[in-house]
């Protein structure tokens, strides 16, 4: 009975265009749930109607950084995030059907041609509607997009992002995210060129990456707008950039950085000043600062804020100090009593 009720369900898509070879299939919501989690990661969900029928189907395929997730569904359910949830940004790409979510106060909703994006731990509950409801969802790894906001944003990275959920397609950039989204689908989807091409694959999503942090209204676009920065910088800035943090707790001089990018250290000053507004030696400094308050912030680090400020290459605790709090408008023990409070 259950074969058969998946089975009317893959011809319910395919007539409607939407034909799949599905990966994962059931007729239960228990089953979606399972398969899901053992796919990409535990989440909380429940169904929207009472009853034991839920039939549905999926093509979930992965890359390093990329989950996409071609999917219908019988009926209405909602989903949210666990603290043990993967991170990740996520698009939502409905066809037939609509996707609601909440972020803070404000709730969206988009429909067919219409698209959604957002952190999934900075979002509230996520409803999938229709029956049958129809998508696409691309999940993009948040450490690429923490990696490439770092290389284009100088100064430490807030706790939440604050991203507009909803893009503006009738735009050239909505347009431009829109049709790379669509390419990078159609790419995972079934056997792909992308599940064979892992490089290629990496490339968009780290240009995924940039678009959304470039042209998306988010905590950081004033910034960006007022630095003016580049989208892409030159390879070599971009390798220092990657050399910094790979080495971040290392001793390192900007000779040593020049050295292991394979360029002179005039080329790696003059790359940094023009494309991020600051030298190689203040951007090491710049992540630096930002990885000693996380350990200040976490309220299970026992370590005293001298012995954190030795860590991240600060020799003098008074100079960090006064560097901290220009940058953070507070002092590293006034972050450290916050932390306690917590414990």
């Amino acid at each position: 009975m259950d074969s058969l009720r998946a089975e009317k369900l893959a011809c319910i898509a395919e007539h409607e265009g939407y034909g799949f070879e599905p990966t994962h299939e059931g007729a239960s919501f228990e089953s979606m749930v399972q398969a899901f989690s053992a796919g990409y990661g535990v989440f909380a969900a429940q169904p929207l109607k009472n009853g034991r029928k839920f039939a549905w189907a999926a093509d979930l395929r992965r890359t390093e950084a990329l989950t996409v997730l071609h999917s219908v569904y019988q009926s209405s359910w909602t989903i949210r995030t666990l603290d043990e949830t993967p991170q990740h940004l996520a698009f939502f790409m409905p066809h037939t059907g609509s996707f609601r979510l909440s972020i803070g106060k404000r709730t969206v909703e988009s429909g067919a041609g219409h698209l959604l994006m957002a952190n999934n731990h900075e979002a509230g509950d996520r409803v999938v509607q229709g029956g049958p409801h129809r998508s696409d969802v691309l999940f993009l790894d948040w450490k690429v997009v923490k990696r490439v906001l770092a290389s284009l944003v100088e100064k430490p990275l807030s706790e939440s992002f604050d991203l507009d959920p909803i893009l503006d397609r009738t735009t050239q950039s909505g347009q431009l995210i829109g049709n790379l989204l669509q390419t990078i689908v159609q790419g995972l989807r079934g056997d792909g060129p992308l599940l064979s091409s892992p490089l290629a694959a990496a490339a968009m999503s780290e240009t995924l990456a940039h678009l959304v942090i470039r042209f998306g209204r988010h905590r950081f676009s004033d910034h960006l707008e007022k630095q003016k920065v580049s989208l892409i910088a030159p390879w070599h800035v971009r390798r220092a950039i990657d050399y910094m943090h790979a080495n971040i707790a290392e001793p390192l001089t900007m000779t040593m950085v020049a050295d292991g990018v394979g360029v002179s250290l005039r080329a790696l000053q003059t790359g940094f000043r023009a494309f991020r507004g600051t030298s190689p030696a203040g951007y090491l400094r710049t992540i630096r600062l930002q990885a000693a308050r996380e350990q200040l912030r976490d309220p299970t680090n026992q370590q005293s804020v001298r012995e954190i400020c030795a860590i991240w290459g600060f020799a003098h605790a008074g100079r960090f100090s006064i560097i901290y709090r220009s940058t953070f408008g507070e002092s590293p023990r006034d972050t450290r009593l916050r932390a306690e409070r917590l414990r």
